[in-house]
This record gives C-alpha cells, structure tokens and sequence, in this order.
C-alpha cells in the first residue's frame, strides 16, 4: 500500500505541477476576464454528466465487482461484466453527449444566471468542444479500475498528466490566435491520448479481453448499476460544491469565478498530494479486508492512513492560509493577470485552505463505505451537508464576496467529513474508536496556534521584506513555510500528539545507538573476560 500511495503522490504532485503550468499559461495570456470565467463555466455540464452517469466514482463502483470475480477465479465472467457495463453506459454516456450539445446554450443561463449574453455564447461553444471528452473519461475510468483491481497504479497514473500536458500544448499553440478555444481542444485530445488510449494498452497488459455486449441481464452490470444509483441520483457536496461557487460566482465581479477557481486549484495540490492519493493507494486494502469481514482490521488500516493524512495536511492549511498572498503572486502574478487578481485569489485561498484537512479526510473516509459495498451513506450525507449549507453560499456571497463563498464551501466540507467519520466509526468499531477523536483535535488546535504565530511573524518580516514582489514572496513563502511548519511540529509535540511523538522518536532512532560503557577513545581497550 505504500509502494502505491508512493506512485499515486508523485503522480498527483507532477499533475499539480502540470496544472500549475495550465493554468500559469491562462492568466498570463489572458488574465481573469469574462472569457477566462466562460472558460472554466463550460466544464460545468460535462462534469455534471460525468456524475450522472457515476463516471467520477467507477473505481469506486467497480472494483469491487472485478476484484471479487478474480478472487473467485471467475476472470471471464469479470471480462464479460467489464464489456457489458462498458458497451451499455458507453452508449447512455454517447446518447447524453449528443443532449448536451444540442441543448448547451438553454442550459448555461442556469447554470451561471449573472452571465450576459455574449458570455452565455461563449461559455456554450466551450462547452460543446469540451463535452465529447467525457466518453473518453468514462471509458478510460472502466479501463483503470480494471488496472487499479490487479494493483497495477503507473499507467492510470500517467493520465492526469497527459491530460494536463494536453491543455497546455493547445493553449500554447492555438491560445493567442484563438484564445481560449485553445485550451478546450486540447482537453479533448488529452483526455483521449492519456486517459483512453494509455489506458487500453495498461489493460490489455493486465489480460482484459473486450467484446462489445449489450446484456442488460448480466449480474455484473446490474450489481454497477446498484452500487452507482446512489452516486447518479445525490447530489453530494463534494461535487456540488464547485458548482455552488459557479453560480453564485457568476453574480460577483468580472473575473470573481477564475479567481474562484484558481484558489480552489492551489488548495487542491495538498488534498490531491496526500489525500486523493493516499485514498486511490488504500482503497483495494481496505475492499479486501471488508471482503474477509475483517471490519476491526480494516478501520486501524483506514485510521492509521487518516491519522498521517491528516497531520500533514494540517500543517499545509496553515502554511497556506498565512502565505497565500505570496503562494498567489508567486504562482499567477505575470502577463495579464494584475495585483487585484492576486488579492481576490489570495482572499478566497485563505478561507479555502482552512478546509483542507477536511477535504483530505473525506476521500478516506468515504473509501471506508465504499468498500463496505455502501454507496448510500456517503451519497445521503453529502446531500444533506449540501443542502445545509446553501444558505450559507447566498448568506456569506452577499456579505463577503469571494471570500464568503469560500468559507461556505469550509464549512459544508468540515460537516460532511465530520459526520461520515462518526458514522464509519459507529459501525466498524463502535465506541473503541472516540478515544482516537482527541488525536485530530490536537492536530487541528496545533495548526491554528502555528497560522496565529505565522501570521504574527509575517508582519514582523515584512519590516524587511514585501510580499508585492516575485523575490520578495518567494523569500516569505521559504522562510515563513519552514517557521510555520515548525511551529506547527512542535506544538504538536507540546500537545502530546500521539502521531508527532512517532515522527520525534523514528527520527531519534536514525542517530548511532549509544554503546553502554564504551571505553575513552584514547584509552586502550579491556583486556581479559
């Protein structure tokens, strides 16, 4: 499990990379306009579709059934199911593509309500290049899952990628003739190169066989479609959220949704670093022990991969909340993209970061379930954190903006998590698991106590230096990381943190072992028994 999380970090970290690259290549070509907010509008219905039809959750879904047929020595009729469910939603998916691009222009005023009409127009023929990429996204997620099933992690790991790779090619190519057309072809030729045709060959490797079948009696289609109804039909916060932030974005400022955008992209690389990939990593361990009825073992398993989760990303939060105006200006400050661009992103990634211990925790969280074959509890609950919170969207995007709509988004991500977390410990192991509840507290109160004295100790250090330039940021981004980081450790360590205690003690067990009694090197040695 930690070979795989190893391989599923260093993919995301060189995927945050390449997104940092994406989207450095948009704001310099062309800022935060009202093109830049059409741009990242027009993913919103091919998201959509991607969920209705379960396409974001098929390793979710899926691996359990494959991994069972391969544990029942079954391969063929694993193959059989893989053919049938790809055949059948491949087709549904192909049906709802053609929808979307014959209806896109009635859709987009309901979706960002404030956009003019010219905006409307623009966000629609985004939209329409952008929206075949989903059966590539689908049919790559099948392949993957297969892949991810026979713990197979460097292929499907290369996708985001290829994908981001693709995005920049077709902004650097065709952007300044085209603009930001530029970079939705290129979506669609990186999601077909790095999450199809990648994936073909990673499967294939793995001995999958495909016939197109369309059985809508096959038992392996049939438990899919059971396991991903919950999926298809909820409207989890964990999806809806970043729409939330679309729509009523779209009734702020010119520019307020790519500013939106871009703070949620720089609070992600944390959450996509150790959480998404920890999650990916551990999600066949934890099938496997729910498999064998093993429900103790499986939930220290998830609640060890928690713990360290959360302790790391807890000190990112804090990193990231004091420094994000030189996280921002230091990422996006070039080109086209201005000084305000850079204040209003760093306002959103301030509240946006306090969320990322949270935003972390639930992709562990809710792999618990899944492997427990319940896609119900997650699906509910997140409906229901949704729908709590929408009136903190409309209440704080009134009174605060940008930075209101973050905070939103914090608070809807901390009930889910929290209220999943006491769920899946209620029904793994019960009451044993609430002494480890004091173990997060400690880690979250050593986060706040570090981002107080960071930010203390960055009006302190701005005697010296400023954080408008791009060295001058970088030098506060190094030096006040590394403090606040520290702060963070050791107040972990002052808290009686179980998982800093362990980090303290495997770094003591790196030093020499003392030898008892050993003899003055410059006297000569014992002699005799």
């Amino acid at each position: 499990m930690r070979r795989a999380a190893a391989v599923m970090m260093a993919s995301v970290f060189l995927s945050r990379i390449l997104g940092y690259a994406r989207d450095a290549v948009i704001a310099y070509q062309h800022g935060a306009t009202p093109e830049t907010d059409a741009y990242f509008v027009a993913f919103t219905i091919p998201d959509f579709l991607n969920y209705l039809l379960a396409g974001g959750a098929l390793s979710i879904t899926f691996i359990p059934i494959f991994a069972r047929y391969v544990a029942e020595g079954r391969e063929e009729d694993g193959y059989r199911s893989f053919s049938v469910i790809a055949t059948v939603m491949g087709i549904a998916m192909f049906f709802f593509i053609l929808l979307g691009e014959i209806f896109t222009e009635g859709l987009i005023p309901l979706i960002a309500p404030g956009f003019p009409p010219d905006q409307i127009q623009t966000a629609a023929r985004l939209t329409r290049i952008v929206l075949p990429a989903q059966i590539f996204f689908y049919l790559g997620g099948l392949l993957m899952a297969v892949q991810y099933a026979r713990n197979r992690f460097l292929l499907p790991a290369t996708a985001p990628l290829i994908y981001n790779a693709g995005i920049i090619l077709g902004g650097l190519l065709l952007g300044k003739t085209i603009g930001m057309e530029g970079f939705a072809w290129g979506v669609l030729a990186g999601s077909f190169v790095g999450n199809f045709v990648i994936q073909v060959i990673g499967a294939r490797r793995t001995g999958l066989t495909f016939t197109p079948r369309f059985d809508l009696s096959d038992p392996g289609l049939k438990e899919f479609v059971r396991l991903s109804i919950p999926i298809m039909l909820g409207f989890s916060l964990v999806v809806v959220d970043e729409w939330m932030t679309r729509v009523f974005g779209s009734f702020l400022l010119a520019g307020a949704i790519t500013w939106l955008n871009n703070a949620r992209r720089l609070m992600q690389v944390p959450v996509g670093i150790f959480g998404q990939a920890s999650g990916v990593a551990s999600y066949p361990f934890l099938s496997a022990l729910a498999a064998r009825g093993e429900r103790e073992a499986m939930w220290e398993t998830l609640s060890v991969t928690l713990r360290w989760v959360f302790f790391v990303s807890c000190a990112a939060a804090a990193v990231t909340c004091v420094l994000s105006r030189e996280v921002v200006l230091i990422v996006f400050q070039r080109g086209a993209f201005t000084i305000e661009d850079t204040l209003q992103t760093a306002a959103a990634l301030a509240f946006f970061s306090v969320g990322i211990p949270m935003w972390c925790a639930q992709t562990i969280i809710s792999r618990g379930f899944f492997a427990l074959k319940d896609t119900w509890t997650p699906t509910l609950v997140g409906t229901g954190a949704w729908l709590l919170t929408l009136p903190a969207y409309y209440l704080l995007t009134q009174r605060m903006g940008v930075r209101g709509l973050a905070l939103a988004s914090t608070i809807g991500i901390s009930l889910y998590a929290v209220v999943l977390f006491g769920i899946l410990m209620r029904r793994t192991v019960g009451r044993k698991g609430v002494p480890e509840i004091s173990e997060y507290v400690k880690m979250a109160a050593a986060g706040t106590a570090a981002a107080c004295s960071g930010m203390f100790g960055l009006d302190f250090l701005s005697r010296w230096t400023s954080w408008e330039t791009f060295t001058g940021s970088l030098v506060r981004f190094a030096a006040g990381g590394a403090t606040v980081a520290l702060i963070y450790f050791l107040c972990a360590l002052l808290l009686r943190s179980k998982t800093a205690r362990t980090i303290h003690s495997r770094k003591d067990m790196l030093r020499p072992p003392a030898v008892p009694n050993a003899p003055d090197p410059g006297e000569p040695p014992a002699t005799g028994a």
